[in-house]
C-alpha cells in the first residue's frame, strides 16, 4: 500500500473516531442539543421558519343576549431566514514531514506518528475555532451577522444593541424598551433590558438569577428545556452560595462531566460550567479580562426548545481525502485535505432567552 493511501486511511479512521466526540460533546451548547436531537438541516439558500410575534386576544369578545357575534382573523407571524455558513481546516502533510512518517525499520515501527499528531491537533483547532464562533461578540474579529460569512451564535441572538441591526432578517432596535421599540418582540430578554444594562456590573447570586428569569417565565409555552450556562469562577460562587444556605441542589452524573464540563441542578434549572468561559481565552475572542462580554463574566440561559444547530449532512466536520499537490501544474511537494463544516446556529425566539455580560463572582 502506498503511503499515500495510507496515510488517508489512518488519517480519515482516527477523525471519524473523534469528530463527534471533538466538535459536538465537548460543547455544551451542541452536546445539549445532541441530546434533544436538534441538529438538523435543509436546501435551500436559507434556514427559514414563520415566528409569531404577536397575540390574537383582540379577536376575543364579550358579549350579551342578541348581540351579534364579531369575527375576524389576524396574521401575526414574520419568516426568520439565516443563511447558511462555512468554515474549513487544512491539514497537511509535507515532504519532509512524509519522510519522517515513514516506517523506519523492518518491524514496521516509525519514529513518530506525525499523522496522528496532525490529525489531534486539526480536531482541536477546529473545536476551538467552533467555541470562538459559537461565543463571538461586538469585538471578535469575525463577529457573525445576518451577511457575512461567520456562523451566528449565541450572542448573534442575544447582544442588546442600540442601533439598528438585524437578525434572522428581521430589524430590531432597543429604544425605549417597550412595545413601541422596532422589532420589540425579537429582542432578547423581553424586550426591556437595554444595553447599559446588560453590560452593568451586577454580582451574582441565588437571588438575582431569580430576578432576572421571572420576568421570561411566561414568554415561554414549554419550560422543560431551560438551562443556563457560565464559566467556573460564576459557577462555584452559586454552589458555594447554595452549600452556605444549605440549599438543595445536585450534581448530575458524569454524562456530561466525562466530556469537560460539569453540570449542577438549583432551584430544578440546569447550570452548565463551560471551562472554556475563563479570562486565559479572553485573548483570542478580543475581549478584556474584568470587563464587559469577558468570558468569565458571562452568564446565559436558554431554551433549548428554541435554537437549532444546522449542520450539512455531507460537511459535519467530515475529513476529505488528502489529494497529492505535485499533480496539480506548479503544484508544491505535499498532500492537503481539509476538514469542512457548513451549517449555522439559530434562534427562532429571542426574546425568552437571557444574556448578561458582566456579571461578578
Amino acid at each position: 500500500m502506498s503511503f499515500h493511501q495510507d496515510l488517508d486511511n489512518l488519517t480519515r479512521d482516527l477523525h471519524n473516531k473523534t469528530w463527534l466526540t471533538e466538535y459536538m460533546k465537548k460543547n455544551p451548547v451542541t452536546a445539549m442539543m445532541l441530546q434533544r436531537k436538534s441538529l438538523q438541516f435543509s436546501g435551500g439558500k436559507y434556514y427559514t421558519r414563520d415566528v409569531d410575534y404577536g397575540t390574537h386576544e383582540d379577536l376575543a369578545q364579550d358579549y350579551t343576549v342578541n348581540e351579534p357575534l364579531t369575527h375576524g382573523v389576524k396574521d401575526t407571524t414574520a419568516e426568520a431566514k439565516f443563511m447558511k455558513k462555512k468554515f474549513q481546516f487544512p491539514v497537511q502533510i509535507d515532504v519532509d514531514e512524509e519522510m519522517q512518517n515513514a516506517k523506519q525499520t523492518a518491524d514496521g515501527t516509525q519514529k513518530q506518528n506525525l499523522a496522528k499528531f496532525r490529525v489531534k491537533k486539526a480536531n482541536e483547532g477546529c473545536r476551538v475555532h467552533l467555541r470562538k464562533l459559537l461565543y463571538g461578540s461586538e469585538n471578535f474579529a469575525h463577529t457573525a451577522t445576518d451577511t457575512n460569512k461567520y456562523v451566528q451564535g449565541l450572542n448573534s441572538a442575544l447582544l442588546v444593541q442600540d442601533s439598528t441591526v438585524t437578525y434572522g432578517g428581521i430589524t430590531r432596535t432597543y429604544s425605549a424598551g417597550t412595545s413601541a421599540d422596532t422589532g420589540f418582540w425579537w429582542q432578547p430578554m423581553g424586550g426591556t433590558v437595554s444595553q447599559t444594562e446588560q453590560e452593568t456590573a451586577t454580582p451574582i447570586s441565588i437571588s438575582q438569577l431569580r430576578t432576572w428569569q421571572e420576568p421570561l417565565e411566561d414568554l415561554e409555552s414549554d419550560n422543560t428545556d431551560l438551562v443556563s450556562i457560565t464559566g467556573g469562577v460564576l459557577w462555584l460562587s452559586l454552589q458555594a452560595e447554595a452549600e452556605a444556605r444549605s440549599m438543595p441542589y445536585k450534581i448530575l452524573d458524569n454524562r456530561v462531566a466525562k466530556q469537560g464540563f460539569t453540570e449542577m441542578v438549583l432551584d430544578e434549572r440546569r447550570i452548565i460550567k463551560d471551562p472554556f468561559l475563563k479570562s486565559a481565552n479572553n485573548t483570542i475572542m478580543g475581549e478584556t479580562t474584568a470587563s464587559a462580554h469577558a468570558l468569565e463574566l458571562r452568564y446565559y440561559s436558554i431554551n433549548l426548545r428554541d435554537w437549532d444547530f444546522f449542520i450539512h449532512p455531507d460537511s459535519n466536520f467530515k475529513m476529505t481525502e488528502f489529494f497529492d499537490q505535485k499533480k496539480i501544474a506548479g503544484g508544491s511537494d505535499f498532500k492537503l485535505a481539509r476538514i469542512l463544516f457548513k451549517g449555522n446556529l439559530v434562534c427562532w425566539h429571542p426574546q425568552a432567552q437571557l444574556y448578561y455580560a458582566n456579571v461578578t463572582p
